[in-house]
């Protein structure tokens, strides 16, 4: 317990500091890190990385998803998809004889995904109004899906008695689900309130947020992040492994720690193009 809560202190650290050069190509670089470590748990995982080559085209494609601005990325991102298609059968084809195309197909399904979910925090910042509601965005998609995690586990080591998915996560329990829906949405709401005061009286920037857009958001949000965490929870059983790495003592590896944010990144995104938050 006290080494995954010094983890999660010293993860905390990294997170807003990264924040603090928001407006800065720390925030791509980062973002592309994040990018590669994930990738490389994957394939570690999944067998993928038995073929260097192909491991390495999807670590060249996918973090460079993330590091260039959206509108060079939007200009050139057909063109360089068509390319990265073309480099992914080529492979299969010349290691045909030690590809399977279910390990191509892995590669190119994850490399997909995850670019395109870690690319959300790009958007955040190059499409908001302004830093502060890039910064928002940015900690409502991760306060989703980390409070969720946090209200799920003390729920369920203090509440929990129904297996929510006994095969696919054993310690998992619906007691745990509907607390950590429940701790996310008073969470959210008071972060929220707080960051709002913090944005009106340090930086003079006044937010206005729609709460009734929250209200709904929230809990979907939650629920998505619980998603994402049995989906690769799943991936792991299905291949034999209890974490996807040990980068982060007491919680695994990078992928253990973010697969909820990667499926609450590109639906907040989403969300708020349709219906703005603020």
């Amino acid at each position: 317990m006290k080494q995954r809560v010094a983890t999660a202190v010293i993860g905390l650290m990294i997170f807003f500091f990264v924040l603090a050069f928001y407006s800065t190509p720390f925030l791509n670089v980062s973002a592309a890190a994040i990018v590669f470590l994930a990738l490389y748990e994957m394939f570690q995982v999944t067998g993928v990385w038995k073929n260097k080559l192909l491991s390495a085209v999807c670590f060249i494609f996918g973090c460079s998803c993330v590091l260039f601005g959206v509108s060079l990325r939007d200009r050139w991102l057909g063109y360089w998809t068509a390319v990265f298609v073309l480099a992914v059968f080529c492979i299969l084809l010349f290691y045909h004889e030690t590809l399977s195309y279910a390990k191509a197909a892995t590669a190119f399904a994850a490399t997909a995904a995850i670019s395109y979910a870690v690319g959300a925090l790009i958007q955040f910042r190059e499409t908001s109004e302004n830093t502060a509601v890039g910064i928002y965005y940015t900690l409502l998609a991760f306060g989703l899906a980390w409070l969720t995690d946090t209200g799920a586990y003390l729920f369920g080591i203090t509440l929990g008695r129904h297996k929510l998915a006994p095969k696919i996560s054993p310690k998992k329990t619906v007691e745990g689900a509907v607390g950590g829906v429940g701790f996310c949405i008073a969470a959210v709401w008071l972060l929220t309130l707080f960051y709002q005061w913090i944005c009106g009286s340090v930086w003079q920037i006044q937010l206005q947020i729609n709460y009734v857009l929250l209200l709904f958001l929230t809990p979907v949000g939650s629920l998505l992040s619980m998603l994402g965490d049995l989906s690769a929870s799943l991936i792991k059983r299905q291949c034999g492994v209890k974490d996807y790495g040990s980068l982060m003592p007491g919680h695994g590896g990078i992928m253990d720690r973010f697969d909820s944010v990667f499926f609450v990144l590109p639906f907040l995104y989403l969300f708020i193009r349709l219906f703005p938050v603020i």
